[in-house]
């Protein structure tokens, strides 16, 4: 008998990859065949995304859907076979978190039981560095205790690679899976599934609940198909949590239309205040003398203190031209660049977090979802349009994480003081005003 497992579980497979033995098996599994494609009010949708296929693109090759290519092609005349969403999973797994939730943090979480158990959906509007990741530790645990199955996803792979061991020692008897577009992990029927948002195209109906960190992040924000995704991969009966430090407004007007419950946390789980920015007005331009002397003097000092430094740059040459003037300016630092365009990324990440470097630079790529200890966070050119208010907010974020020491600088660096920048700051100071922590 063939493996079957990895096709278990709600997910949609392209009938021409399978065998005639494993098609037979499913079916007797309750799965179910259906045609790539189905027409309504006269448009062509493909099954698995439901992005819709334009006939008219197509003039020499057989039409497909060319939305969700990444997950292999899927001709219109193809077929797909997608598997009973339910699965048995073993009773009385304890979670073996003993960790301890701060009075706000259990107040969002006993909001966010209440949603669960009344099949609501819920956002959290919490701080960077709020504990969002252990408040919803809890409602995992619950969602173990009933039987079903959950899946906690985020657009970017840096925040599952970190979700992933902290996930596994909180729930160490729980059959957990990390499945993202590098991870050469085979797929299997988990209960805890880990995943970037673009794995939930791979699936319809499978999950009670869907965690979905950082709504907001590109490349989740503004597309219609990974949306999509999320509320096709789960239960007619489930429910969705959404967790941001920065909601779109689409989910804002929601919770105004009373569609969605929300919770909201102004103060990090350490108890201290967002680190503010200290904004520096370059008087030339950033890669003036190589590096800008303003630049260069609080990169000396920190490396001279043997601080860690996170760079962060608008755009890629930039940051490349930076990081080779850096390396002959420092000889004797270690330093790494990371960037949407590295395959190393993961790796490099990774030696960073083991401390095996003092200096990343980066770009966006790592504006959210990862926590370094003790840290120092410096913008180049914060004033670029590559830096939305949301990513400058974000990347603030990185710095005072750890509760020893919570007080890690963030420092901007600018040509011109706009607005975008004037809104960071007086967004960040507010908060800590409402966390009555100023």
């Amino acid at each position: 008998m063939e493996n079957i497992n990895e096709y278990l579980g709600g997910r949609i497979t392209n009938t021409r990859l399978l065998t005639p033995q494993q098609i037979s098996q499913l079916l007797h599994c309750g799965a179910k065949l259906y045609p790539a494609t189905f027409s309504r009010e006269g448009h062509l949708y493909c099954r698995r995304c439901f992005s819709t296929i334009d006939l008219d693109d197509f003039r020499k090759i057989q039409p497909y859907c060319r939305k969700c290519i990444n997950f292999g092609k899927l001709l219109v005349n193809d077929q797909i076979l997608i598997t009973d969403g339910s699965l048995n999973f073993p009773a009385d797994q304890i979670m073996t978190w003993q960790g301890q939730l701060t009075d706000q943090q259990s107040r969002v979480c006993h909001e966010v039981l209440k949603s669960y158990q009344n099949n609501q959906d819920h956002l959290i509007w919490a701080v960077t560095g709020a504990g969002k990741t252990e408040i919803i530790f809890p409602l995992i645990k619950q969602i173990i205790d009933n039987g079903q199955r959950v899946a906690i996803c985020s657009p970017r792979i840096d925040v599952c690679i970190e979700l992933f061991p902290r996930l596994q020692q909180a729930f160490a008897q729980t059959t957990i899976g990390l499945f993202h577009g590098k991870n050469e992990q085979q797929y299997f029927p988990c209960q805890i599934m880990i995943a970037t948002v673009h794995q939930l195209v791979r699936f319809e109906k499978a999950f009670d609940v869907l965690i979905v960190d950082e709504v907001d992040s590109f490349p989740l924000a503004g597309d219609e198909m990974l949306h999509r995704a999320i509320i096709k991969a789960k239960k007619v009966s489930g429910t969705i949590l959404y967790l941001s430090a920065t909601p779109p407004m689409e989910l804002l007007k929601q919770v105004k239309q009373n569609q969605l419950h929300l919770s909201k946390l102004y103060r990090r789980f350490h108890g201290h205040p967002l680190p503010e920015p200290k904004c520096h007005l370059l008087l030339r331009p950033s890669n003036f003398l190589q590096i800008n002397p303003r630049i260069k003097w609080l990169i000396q000092r920190a490396v001279k203190a043997s601080e860690r430094l996170m760079i962060f740059f608008p755009r890629i040459p930039d940051m490349l031209i930076f990081e080779r003037s850096l390396k002959r300016l420092l000889p004797q630092v270690s330093i790494l660049s990371v960037s949407s365009k590295d395959d190393q990324r993961i790796e490099k990440v990774q030696r960073f977090r083991n401390k095996e470097a003092q200096i990343i630079l980066t770009t966006t790529i790592l504006e959210r979802g990862v926590t370094f200890p003790k840290i120092e966070v410096l913008v180049i050119d914060a004033d670029a349009p590559e830096f939305s208010k949301t990513a400058l907010i974000q990347i603030a974020g990185r710095a005072g994480r750890d509760k020893g020491h919570p007080d890690d600088e963030v420092h901007l660096y600018y040509q011109f003081y706009t607005e975008k920048i004037s809104a960071v700051c007086r967004e960040i100071k507010s908060v800590n005003q409402q966390a009555g922590l100023k």
